[in-house]
C-alpha cells in the first residue's frame, strides 16, 4: 500500500489508521502497553504492602510514613512533564523503554537500602522512571485504536494497573509473614523489580506510532511502519479499500488548521486554546488520584489500626484493589457508548458517596464493602478520565499535555494527599479524613460537568478542531 501525501505535506495515515479493524495487532498493542502499567503497579504497590514491617523495623512516625509514601509519587510528578515532552520529541516507544528500565533498577536498589534516608532517595528516583511510563500507554492506545473503541480498550489496558495492585498484597501475603521482619520487605522489593526484563519485549515488539512519525515530518518512516501494520492486519482480516475520500480529507484539514505550532514546549498546555482544558482536567484528575492513592496505599494500615491481623489486612486490601478491575472494564465500555463526561460524573459521584459511608463504618465487613465501592467506581473512573485528556491535545503535544494534567493530579492527589492522610487520620480520625476524600470527589465531578469537552466518537484529527473551538468559546 502506497501512502499519498497531500499538498499540505500531510499523509493519509490518520485515515488509514481509522480503517483498521480490530485484530490481533490491536490486542498486541493494548496488551504490550497494559503490561507496562502492570509491572509499574507492582512497584508502586510494593511500598503499601511493605509499610507495616518498615514501620516496625525503622521505628517510623506518622510524618515519616507520609514522606516515604509520597516520595515515589513526588518522583513521578517531577518526571511526568519532562517525559511527556521527550516522548513528543523522540517517540513514545523509546521513552517507555527507558522509563521501565529506570524505575525497575531503583525498585531493586530499594531492597538493599541501609536506612530510611537512602530508601527515601531510591523511592524518589524510582518515581522519576514511573513518570515516564504513566502518560504513554493511553497516548499510544489513542493513536493506534479506532475512534469508536479507544476508551473500551483503555479500560482493558487500565485494568492491568489494578491487576498489579491486586497481586502486590497477595505477593506480600506470601512473602512477608514467612520471613523475618528485617529482611521480608527487602525480598519483596527485589521481587517487584524482576519485570525489568519486560523492557526488551517492548523494544522488540511495539511499533512506533505512525501518527507521531507523520506529524514529526518523518513521512518515509511513517509509511513504512504503516505498511507493516497493514500487512499484519490483512493476514487476519480484510482491509477496506483505501481511497482519498471525504473522511481522509477532513482529517488532513482538521490537523492542518489545528496545528498552530509544530513543536511542543513545556508551556504549550498553558497557552490558549488549551489553558481552560488543562485546568479543568487537572482538577478532575486531582479528585480521582486523591481517592486512588488513599485506597491503594493506606488500606493495610487502616485495617491494622482497627485491630485486624497483618494477614487479614493484606487480604482485605487485595479484595478492595481487585474491585477496580471490573470497574475499569465497565467504565471503558460505557464511556464508549454514553461519553467520557457522563461516565466520569456517575463513577466519581458513587465513589464520593461510598467515601462518606466508609468514614462512619464501624465493622470490618462494612469497611471492606464501602472501600470496594470506592475502588470499583473511584479507581474505575480512570479509563474515561485518562483517555479524555489524551484526546483533547493534538498529536504534536499529546504526551506533553497529558503529562501536565497527570502531574498536577498526582501532585495534589498523590504527594500532598499521601503526606496529609496519615496525619489527618491521627489528628481527626477516620470519618473526617474520608469526608475530605468525598468532598474532593464531588468538586472534581462538578468541574467535569461545567468545563470538560466530550471527545467520544471523533478521530484525533477532528478533535484537534473541536477542542480548539470549544476552548476559544469559553
Amino acid at each position: 500500500m502506497t501512502s499519498t501525501v497531500s499538498s499540505t505535506g500531510r499523509s493519509d495515515i490518520p485515515a488509514r489508521m481509522e480503517r483498521l479493524p480490530v485484530t490481533w495487532f490491536t490486542w498486541k498493542v493494548v496488551l504490550l502497553a497494559g503490561l507496562a502499567w502492570f509491572i509499574e503497579s507492582l512497584s508502586i504497590g510494593s511500598l503499601g504492602v511493605a509499610l507495616n514491617p518498615l514501620k516496625q523495623v525503622m521505628n517510623l512516625g506518622a510524618g515519616q510514613v507520609g514522606v516515604l509514601t509520597a516520595a515515589s509519587t513526588f518522583g513521578i510528578v517531577i518526571g511526568l512533564i519532562p517525559a511527556g515532552f521527550l516522548a513528543d520529541q523522540f517517540g513514545r516507544k523509546r521513552i517507555l523503554v527507558w522509563g521501565i528500565v529506570e524505575y525497575s533498577v531503583f525498585t531493586l536498589l530499594c531492597a538493599i537500602a541501609p536506612n530510611y534516608t537512602v530508601l527515601l532517595i531510591f523511592r524518589f528516583l524510582s518515581g522519576l522512571g514511573m513518570g515516564a511510563v504513566f502518560p504513554l500507554p493511553y497516548a499510544i492506545v489513542s493513536e493506534f485504536v479506532h475512534s469508536r473503541q479507544r476508551t473500551l480498550f483503555n479500560g482493558i489496558m487500565d485494568a492491568f494497573l489494578s491487576v498489579g495492585y491486586f497481586i502486590a498484597p497477595l505477593l506480600g501475603l506470601w512473602i512477608l509473614p514467612n520471613l523475618p521482619l528485617n529482611i521480608s520487605w527487602r525480598v519483596f522489593f527485589a521481587v517487584s523489580a524482576v519485570p525489568i526484563l519486560y523492557a526488551g519485549i517492548i523494544k522488540a515488539s511495539l511499533p512506533e506510532s505512525p501518527r507521531w512519525l507523520d506529524r514529526k515530518g518523518r513521512h518515509t518512516q511513517a509509511q513504512a511502519v504503516m505498511a507493516s501494520i497493514e500487512a499484519q492486519v490483512s493476514k487476519r482480516a480484510a482491509l477496506p479499500p483505501f481511497t482519498v475520500d471525504g473522511k481522509a480529507a477532513e482529517a488532513r484539514s482538521a490537523a492542518k488548521s489545528a496545528d498552530g505550532e509544530h513543536r511542543a514546549t513545556f508551556a504549550s498546555p498553558w497557552r490558549p486554546p488549551y489553558l481552560r482544558l488543562t485546568v479543568s482536567r487537572a482538577i478532575a484528575a486531582t479528585g480521582t488520584f486523591f481517592m486512588f492513592y488513599i485506597v491503594m496505599t493506606y488500606m493495610p494500615m487502616i485495617f491494622s489500626s482497627k485491630g485486624l491481623s497483618f494477614a487479614h489486612s493484606l487480604l482485605f486490601t487485595a479484595i478492595i484493589t481487585a474491585a477496580a478491575i471490573p470497574g475499569k472494564l465497565l467504565n471503558g465500555a460505557l464511556a464508549e457508548r454514553f461519553g467520557r463526561k457522563a461516565m466520569y460524573v456517575v463513577f466519581m459521584g458513587v465513589a464520593g458517596i461510598a467515601a462518606l459511608f466508609f468514614g462512619i463504618a464501624t465493622s470490618a465487613i462494612a469497611m471492606v464493602v464501602y472501600a470496594c465501592v470506592m475502588s470499583l467506581f473511584g479507581t474505575g473512573a480512570f479509563p474515561a478520565l485518562k483517555m479524555s485528556y489524551a484526546e483533547q491535545y493534538p498529536t504534536y503535544m499529546r504526551t506533553t499535555g497529558a503529562a501536565t494534567v497527570e502531574t498536577i493530579g498526582r501532585f495534589f492527589g498523590g504527594v500532598v494527599g499521601s503526606y496529609l492522610i496519615p496525619v489527618l487520620l491521627k489528628l481527626y480520625g477516620l470519618s473526617v479524613g474520608f469526608y475530605i476524600v468525598a468532598a474532593l470527589a464531588f468538586v472534581a465531578l462538578l468541574v467535569e460537568l461545567a468545563f470538560s469537552v466530550e471527545t467520544k466518537g471523533a478521530t484525533l484529527e477532528q478533535l484537534e478542531v473541536k477542542t480548539s473551538k470549544v476552548a476559544k468559546v469559553h
